[in-house]
């Protein structure tokens, strides 16, 4: 990439809790990737993701928990939101209980779809 191309969209990574290690090998059936997003997708080669339109502010906790305690998911990313700090409790306290792993990712617009992460 030229350094003077304009950068469309970077997205940084603020992981509330990882539920479930991940390096762990394990034998059990593949789980669900799910993304609440309003503007970001999975590639289309991801045969375990499922993107959904992110509902309104008020409807992503509790869609999130539902997500989390269904047993059917790996991890969940969601975009652009904020959680008090009781919601974030109890999301890492179920994230762990499920094993699911919790990330929300922060976009920031006019960048080239590039995401920066702790990784």
């Amino acid at each position: 990439m030229l350094a003077n191309q304009s950068l469309h969209q970077i997205y940084s990574i603020n992981t509330l809790q990882y539920g479930a290690s991940q390096d762990a090998v394990t034998h059990q059936r593949a789980k669900w990737q799910y993304l609440l997003s309003d503007s970001i997708k999975f590639a289309s080669d991801m045969s375990s993701g499922i993107r959904i339109q992110k509902p309104i502010q008020e409807l992503v906790f509790p869609w999130l928990m539902k997500i989390i305690s269904s047993g059917e998911c790996q991890s969940v990313y969601i975009e652009n939101h904020q959680f008090s700090l009781v919601q974030t409790t109890l999301i890492q306290q179920a994230a762990q209980q499920y094993q699911v792993n919790v990330t929300v990712l922060d976009v920031i617009k006019d960048t080239d779809n590039v995401i920066v992460g702790p990784w």
